[in-house]
């Protein structure tokens, strides 16, 4: 696998939060509704930090791939 491959999965997570937050703010939300929609978005940034953290450190990937993901992922902890 490649660096990018990666980078890729972690980008989703934005876009994918985007998202989110353009269906939040163009429908009508009760309270609950909002907090829930608040608490996916959550999970998701702590998905995609495990992921961030544990990427660079798969020991099957190619040195040169680990170095590249964990200078990547640096600035987004």
């Amino acid at each position: 696998m490649e660096a990018e491959d990666f980078y890729r999965v972690i980008s989703e997570f934005d876009f994918i939060c985007d998202d989110i937050d353009e269906i939040k703010d163009s429908i009508n939300l009760t309270k609950t509704e909002g907090q829930k929609i608040s608490q996916a978005i959550v999970s998701i940034e702590k998905a995609k930090k495990i992921l961030t953290d544990l990427f660079p450190n798969i020991k099957s990937l190619d040195e040169g791939v680990r170095e590249d993901l964990e200078e990547e992922f640096a600035d987004m902890c």
